[in-house]
């Protein structure tokens, strides 16, 4: 069943989106957006999703493959790394654009989700999206180093060779990725801020909320 874009357009037009890559800021802005806006939001559960997925559908849902060790699954060429993370957004969509629809439509809410902007710009006002990415560096330096990325780090210390090595590799392909998607929002006409270390949260939050007019 597919549904029409233009009512999807209508029934989520309360909904702005943080789109780009990792490590830009876009988790942090979603809590100011709730805490101090009153916006909802809905998080991605791709383990909620996982368990409705088709395997054949939706293969990138899928546990990761049964015929790699958590060595050769991290350390996987950094361009199918890298689509692998592409494409499990968009297999997400399928389950989100559901759940978004369930949420009450008094209240606005902002999505923190990385993805191409192709697959949201059908429903999703170009005006409503606006990219947040930073440089290479600090995704290099902050990305496994996160709170809520301490399951992946601990799995790569305890089950790869060489932690250390597949870190800096992993950090190419999460790298690339980011450039992906903030290369296809420039290129779609939508808004990039570029997260710099010397920019306070106050000041990407004016940003954003300057560009969503709000």
């Amino acid at each position: 069943m597919k549904i029409n874009d233009n009512y999807l357009k209508e029934q989520l037009k309360h909904v702005y989106w943080l789109n780009g890559g990792a490590c830009a800021g876009k988790t942090t802005m979603t809590k100011k957006f709730v805490n101090e806006l009153g916006f909802k939001t809905l998080a991605d559960d791709v383990l909620k999703y996982r368990s409705f997925s088709c395997p054949i559908e939706h293969s990138t849902l899928q546990m990761p493959n049964p015929n790699l060790d958590w060595n050769s699954w991290f350390n996987r060429p950094v361009e199918v790394y890298s689509q692998w993370l592409v494409d499990i957004a968009k297999e997400m969509m399928e389950f989100f654009v559901i759940d978004l629809l369930k949420m009450p439509n008094e209240q606005p809410i902002v999505v923190d989700l990385g993805i191409m902007p192709d697959v949201i710009l059908p429903f999703i006002a170009k005006e409503k999206i606006i990219c947040l990415y930073t440089s290479p560096e600090e995704i290099e330096r902050l990305y496994f180093f996160r709170d809520d990325h301490k399951m992946i780090l601990d799995c790569i210390n305890a089950h790869t060779l060489n932690p250390e090595k597949t870190i800096n590799h992993a950090n190419k392909a999460i790298v690339s990725f980011s450039n992906s998607i903030m290369n296809a929002c420039i290129n779609s006409g939508i808004k990039a801020i570029e997260r710099v270390p010397h920019m306070t949260k106050d000041e990407q939050f004016r940003l954003i909320c300057e560009h969503f007019e709000i």
